[in-house]
């Protein structure tokens, strides 16, 4: 190979980037000597350095007889360099070093190796058949997906000679890449016309006969496929078709110095970048060898031809270039027979309701900023009153709208309306559509009045100004959006900057769709009046999406052969060929199609949106501010919030930014109370007891749900105008969330809060919300085991174990079910007649305190109004604590399993998730726990750091076991409140929700390739394995280690939104059993610094350690707490059947097959508790006694309490300050 030598040259310096005035980042945009655009970034925040390469080709570049050779290349690019020849040399170095973004040795070399990606990358003959299989892991995996299947309907909707048709993902038998003697997965019998295996079909072997005399096996075809990698890649990744962005806390001529050597070497196009003349594997050196080297120089030639000749399917878009590109729309009328609007309906796996309307439009690639789209979207997708969402959600009819480009690319639009319909609306679908065809007409209505005011006619009334005001609105939101967002992570902005320049170049990268240069009177009127022209019956595609659609067009065509021939288009039943999916293509009779071409009554209450009211009148920063804190100080260490406000009704928690300096603030306001998942219960002697209640958990749920749609078109001018909420309930209350612009936020929190604390007849409760949300959740309950992957599958049986409290999906399915429109009503109420409820309150941002004791008094009075009207007897107090959530322990040395079939009929992928659970509890803070947790914690979050690279190396690289392949540190909570059957609320003070933290460590792979029992056994074979490496590692390595897990966890907080989040989960957590009365503790003991505390830790930490505790979670059986999740599809099924023999694994007491073996464990285990542990001597026998009187069904609720009272009975031990153990 000739390698190619780093010569300095000298780049061109290109006109700088326009940047947002938030944006405190110093740019350097460079085109280099061989043609590749540079983007360089200093971030003095950043502790990270990111690269990105964007290629500005892909799938529609595929020969047609390679379907996704374009993503196999992709894949390939990162196994190996010619410089760089092991497969996951990039992945493991960049384990090891993430932290270290300010070694320049340690980034240099890291771009070294990304950069040789570029200039000749490996695709070894192993690597490539290998790799082939990842391709098909993914491809097997997304067939279950609903989005991936309707996507492929629409690409066989489309012109079949265009590139948007081409299948992108690509399989085992498109690319025939692996020779492993088998046919099937050799890909070598396929008719890619059908999709499917047919004998001697594959169009590979009419290319192969051209080579080496007619004489070709399935080792050949494997090898054209390299060969063809090697093509595709030299033909496209060049630096011409390049764009590179890097960013990090270097200086900007520390970041050039890098860059230019390495990536000015990748080469052009033209030059030869292979003298490789292969068989290096064989060592041959005789005529043989030779006859190799000339087959392989043919099969070049050839697979060079191919790539070339495909290159030119898509239009070829150069940033450096304005040149227009021609209006080529892959949908027309004309490939339906000329017959639209059409309808095709499509069977979904889950239970969903789909109505979405496709209108092929001129593309608008070249107009970022002044896109008639745009202004298509905004209209179309506003659900304000007056517009079509709030008409259909009046009516009952659908549940969301909205509305964008499907297909956005330089040589067509495909623009489209989404609705998500209810029951009723799946009825009334044909209605729904006219609303649309509506809409379409007042809209050209308004913009035919805006022209001929701009023409002069005096005849125009006053509404044709409204559209201009609406551009002006959609504008100047869109500029301070630009000019007030602060720069995020460094890794999503290289990546996402690094195609933005693909497109448009570097000088608007940035600022492309910000509206920067238009104004009030730059609205593209005429050009919206031409697009709106074609939302028009009969430049429409109609997609149907639902069970009631399938089953309405089969029984249409009974009695027919599924198809209604046609002079030009078979209408009927069709078959996708690539993931198989039936659908069927339907013409509009004439009688319908001009009822929507005809003015209804639903026009007369349709109108363009009303002024937003919510937009910002001012983006100062408030006068609270220090001048030192006006500009953005991200470096600066976040102060912890003050608690300014500390009742026994509630508490206000409020912090100044001082960092971001931006006019944003958010609100977080907890309700806190058990009723939202528990009931109380009381006893003969007037003691009282929550207990979990799965009625009251669901109820809450759909209120929760009945709010978001009550309040959408109320709510929406907000969103429009950078404003966010949300409501959500949990074990401890309901949280209602809100973010965005300061000054608007405080109007917008007090009309939720509101709106949610009303009770009576006009309350947002109303039975038309309830019937919906009832549908969607009994819907989605429904088809969830027939509709989710198998690794969601195995989580959720685990989940069920560990940290459930409900009965599973077919108990909630049961309770929702018989859910009625009354008993959510008496819900609401039974909130608010919650005398122990607490007001938890946190107001961050952009805000003074006393802006921030304004709103805490006006939530206060709002809650105490409504509970003045609820209850009638104030006198008696319940218990203020709610019992928060539970993860139940695992008995050491019990490897527990759980074994079950997928009952997804498309799915072929088993599933295995494994999950090592600490017998030790986890850190929850320096003031809380001892520096045992702390060690202990940390070592795991080390841990499982190390084992992340090596597994997905090991597993998915070199085995090949499956796509999905990862591990992750899990983190779980249990925070019990002990019964109170023994305490009288009436004096005595309620109990603390003591909260204990479980470090996890979790594995799962999701394969068709191995049955789930074997790939388990894989998994353990390589945790094993992983003990002598851990062995091996210097100290050095185990450091590198450390420091890059460090710098993660302590790396500056960029957002807002983000640092609020962090602050509020711990005061949600800990605040009840810090700042109960008489605590030892003080708000300053709350866990705000735990990922420093974590940081400096890990650090410290020695292989030792390491070791000892890695064996004692993983591999001493006697001493780990094990749960091992299986699920079987297709490929591997389960098989119990009776009379068989049964599996090796299904003798194991430690197994379950069944939902009724699953929860009749559950109801041994015990919640994960400092106090409580096995074996069971330590608890009394008559508590066990007590349990096992009870019905399992009832015992799961009973279980985790009466135990952990048993432990307060007893002797209660936990750390106090400094590690102390304390006794009470």
């Amino acid at each position: 190979m000739r390698m190619i030598p780093m010569i300095p040259s000298t780049p061109t310096y290109l006109p700088p980037i326009i940047q947002g005035n938030s944006d405190y980042r110093t740019y350097r945009p460079l085109l280099l000597d061989n043609g590749i655009t540079v983007l360089l970034a200093h971030d003095p925040q950043a502790k990270h350095f990111a690269a990105s390469v964007s290629v500005h080709s892909g799938a529609s570049s595929d020969p047609r007889v390679l379907p996704g050779l374009a993503h196999f290349c992709e894949h390939m690019c990162f196994l190996g360099s010619k410089e760089y020849p092991e497969e996951n040399e990039y992945k493991r170095f960049l384990a090891k070093h993430g932290g270290k973004s300010n070694a320049s040795t340690s980034m240099s070399h890291a771009l070294d190796i990304f950069s040789n990606f570029f200039i000749c990358p490996e695709f070894s003959k192993s690597g490539t058949q290998r790799e082939v299989q990842a391709v098909d892991s993914e491809n097997s995996k997304n067939l279950v997906n609903d989005g991936r299947r309707r996507w492929q309907v629409l690409k066989s909707l489309a012109d079949p000679q265009h590139h948007f048709s081409k299948f992108s993902t690509g399989n085992r038998i498109t690319l025939p890449a692996c020779a492993t003697g088998d046919s099937d997965v050799g890909g070598s019998n396929v008719d890619l016309e059908t999709g499917s295996i047919t004998p001697g079909k594959h169009p590979l072997k009419d290319i192969l006969r051209h080579v080496n005399g007619g004489k070709h096996d399935e080792i050949d075809m494997a090898e054209f496929v390299r060969a063809a990698l090697l093509a595709f890649h030299k033909r496209h990744y060049t630096p011409e078709n390049m764009s590179a962005v890097m960013i990090g806390p270097q200086s900007l001529d520390e970041l050039e110095a890098w860059v230019v050597p390495r990536f000015g070497r990748i080469p052009g196009r033209w030059l030869n970048r292979d003298d490789d003349n292969e068989v290096k594997e064989g060592e041959e050196d005789d005529d043989n060898m030779l006859d190799k080297n000339e087959k392989w120089h043919e099969m070049q030639r050839a697979a060079a031809k191919l790539v070339d000749e495909s290159a030119s399917d898509a239009p070829r878009v150069s940033i450096h270039s304005a040149e227009p590109v021609k209006h080529h729309s892959a949908f027309r009328p004309d490939l339906q027979g000329g017959q639209w609007p059409v309808v095709v309906t499509t069977k979904p796996l889950k239970d969903i309701r789909k109505l979405v309307l496709f209108f092929p439009l001129p593309p608008t690639w070249r107009n970022p900023d002044r896109s008639p789209t745009s202004v298509l979207s905004h209209l179309f997708g506003h659900e304000g009153p007056g517009s079509a969402f709030a008409l259909l959600q009046n009516k009952g009819w659908i549940t969301t709208l909205n509305a964008g480009n499907r297909v956005h690319a330089p040589d067509q639009c495909l623009f489209k309306i989404e609705m998500t319909l209810t029951a009723e609306g799946e009825k009334h679908w044909a209605e729904a559509t006219g609303v649309i065809f509506d809409y379409g007409r007042m809209l050209r209505h308004a913009a035919d009045e805006s022209m001929k005011s701009d023409e002069g006619n005096a005849n125009c009334h006053d509404g044709h100004k409204e559209l201009r005001r609406i551009w002006d609105e959609v504008v100047s939101l869109e500029k301070m959006r630009f000019h007030q967002t602060s720069p995020g992570a460094v890794y999503s902005f290289a990546s996402s900057v690094a195609e933005s320049i693909s497109i448009r170049g570097t000088e608007i990268c940035l600022s492309a769709g910000s509206m920067l240069n238009e104004n009030g009177d730059s609205l593209p009127l005429k050009e919206m009046l031409d697009f709106a022209r074609q939302i028009r019956p009969r430049n429409c595609l109609i997609e149907r999406y639902s069970n009631e659609a399938w089953e309405d067009v089969v029984a249409s065509y009974q009695g027919t052969p599924g198809k209604l021939e046609n002079d030009r288009f078979d209408f009927g039943l069709q078959t996708e060929k690539w993931y198989g999916v039936d659908y069927y293509v339907s013409p509009v009779d004439r009688e319908q199609i001009e009822r929507w071409e005809t003015n209804s009554d639903d026009e007369l209450v349709l109108h363009l949106p009303k002024p937003n009211r919510y937009i910002p009148r001012t983006l100062s920063l408030s006068e609270d501010l220090p001048e030192e804190a006006k500009v953005q100080r991200i470096e600066k260490s976040i102060e912890p919030p003050e608690l300014i406000v500390d009742k026994p009704t509630g508490r206000l928690w409020w912090r100044l930014d001082d960092r971001y300096a931006l006019p944003k603030a958010n609100i977080t306001i907890l309700l806190r109370t058990a009723t939202s998942e528990s009931k109380l219960v009381s006893s003969a002697t007037d003691s009282v007891r929550w207990d979990f209640d799965a009625g009251s958990s669901m109820k809450s749920n759909f209120i929760t749900k009945i709010f978001a749609d009550a309040l959408a078109q109320e709510t929406y001018d907000a969103q429009l105008a950078g404003l966010g909420w949300s409501l959500s309930k949990s074990s401890s209350g309901f949280t209602l969330s809100c973010s965005g612009y300061s000054d608007r936020l405080p109007d917008l929190a007090m009309k939720l809060l509101t709106d949610f604390c009303h009770v009576g007849d006009d309350s947002f409760l109303r039975e038309s919300y309830f019937i919906t949300t009832k549908d969607k959740i009994v819907r989605g309950l429904k088809s969830y085991f027939e509709s989710s992957r198998a690794d969601s599958l195995a989580f959720y049986y685990r989940n069920l174990l560990l940290s459930s409290q409900g009965n599973g999906i077919e108990a909630s399915l049961e309770i929702a079910d018989s859910m009625t429109f009354v008993d959510i009503a008496n819900q609401h109420r039974e909130i608010w007649a919650d005398t122990g409820m607490v007001l938890e309150v946190f107001y961050t941002g952009n805000v003074s305190k006393k802006e921030a004791k304004t709103l805490f008094e006006k939530a206060t009075d709002v809650i105490e109004q409504t509970q003045a009207k609820v209850l009638q007897d104030r006198t008696k107090n319940s218990n203020p604590l709610a019992p928060g959530p539970i993860e139940r322990r695992l008995p050491a040395g019990e490897d527990l399993e759980l074994h079950f079939a997928s009952k997804n009929p498309k799915e072929e992928n088993g599933a295995v998730v494994v999950t090592y659970q600490s017998q030790k509890p986890g850190f929850k803070g320096k003031s809380l726990s001892s520096e045992e947790c702390l060690q202990q914690s940390a070592a795991i979050r080390l841990l499982c750091k190390m084992i992340k690279e090596p597994v997905f190396n090991e597993l998915r690289t070199k085995q090949q076991l499956g796509y999905i392949v990862s591990s992750y540190y899990d983190l779980n909570y249990s925070s019990r409140q002990p019964p109170t059957s023994l305490v009288n609320m009436d004096t005595a003070p309620p109990p603390i929700p003591l909260t204990t933290s479980i470090d996890s460590l979790v594995i799962y792979v999701l394969s068709r390739k191995e049955r789930p029992v074997e790939v388990a056994s894989r998994i353990d074979d390589f945790l094993l394995n992983f003990r002598s490496r851990l062995e091996e590692m210097s100290p050095s390595e185990i450091q590198e280690y450390a420091d890059s897990l460090a710098e993660a966890l302590t790396e500056p907080i960029r957002k807002l939104g983000t640092e609020a989040n962090n602050h509020f989960a711990k005061i949600k957590r800990y605040a009840p059993e810090i700042l109960i009365d008489g605590s030892e503790y003080s708000v300053k003991d709350l866990p705000w610094d735990n990922a420093e505390v974590l940081a400096g830790a890990i650090r410290k930490l020695d292989k030792e350690f390491i070791l000892e505790v890695y064996d004692s979670l993983v591999v001493k059986k006697e001493s780990r707490s094990k749960i091992t999740s299986f699920v079987y599809g297709k490929t591997f099924p389960l098989e119990l059947d009776a009379g068989k023999p049964l599996p090796s694994w299904a003798s194991g007491k430690n197994v379950c097959t069944s939902v009724v073996d699953l929860m009749s464990k559950r109801g041994s285990l015990i919640a994960y508790d400092s106090s409580c542990s096995y074996p069971k001597e330590r608890l009394g026998s008559s508590v066990w006694k007590m349990l096992n009187l009870h019905k399992t069904p009832v015992r799961y609720a009973v279980a985790a309490t009466a135990v952990i009272g048993t432990g307060v009975l007893g002797m209660v031990t936990f750390k106090g300050k400094g590690g102390d153990t304390k006794q009470k």
